[in-house]
């Protein structure tokens, strides 16, 4: 009986180092396994922003092509007026 236990805590603590290493000491360890993934799904999550930014852009390049939507869009977002022509700016609500 005596070496049953002997036995058995020989291969709990065989198990425990190796998952010890497993966990830490490997250079391929789950700890860094783990951050690795955090990393990715945080990097996928700004490629699809970016992506979604570059068809916004894209959109609006095409758009630009066309003259009154450029007139419309420089006196949108940048103040721009004919020679002459007053503006008056209204505050929104």
């Amino acid at each position: 009986m005596n070496g049953v236990l002997r036995d058995r805590r020989l291969w709990l603590i065989t198990i425990a180092v190796f998952l010890l290493l497993i966990t830490v000491f490997d250079r391929n360890n789950l700890l860094d396994r783990w951050k690795l993934k955090q990393q990715i799904r945080e990097l996928e999550r700004q490629k699809s922003y970016y992506l979604e930014k570059i068809a916004e852009d894209s959109t609006l390049i095409e758009r630009l092509k066309n003259d009154a939507f450029l007139e419309q869009y420089a006196r949108e977002h940048y103040l721009m007026k004919r020679r002459g022509e007053q503006i008056y700016l209204v505050p929104e609500k």
